[in-house]
């Protein structure tokens, strides 16, 4: 056999999707108050605070990872 079987696809699928339906609870998760004030110091990169760089660094990569997730779950 050249390519994978049936079960092997079906199961691969059927992870991919289990994952897409965790990944709110991830970011959830990541987003939550106590985990976002360690990142609450005065510190700043390019004047930009941390709790920002954080806040939206977890947002793009949910946005990315959630893309990449819906493509390989329709390729159509």
């Amino acid at each position: 056999m050249s390519g994978p079987d049936l079960a092997t696809s079906a199961t691969r699928k059927r992870k991919l999707r289990d994952g897409a339906m965790l990944l709110p609870v991830i970011g959830a998760f990541l987003l939550l108050s106590p985990l976002i004030t360690v990142f609450a110091s005065p510190a700043t990169l390019f004047g930009i605070p941390s709790v920002f760089l954080y806040i939206f660094g977890v947002w793009l990569g949910l946005v990315v990872i959630a893309r990449t997730m819906a493509q390989r779950l329709d390729p159509g």
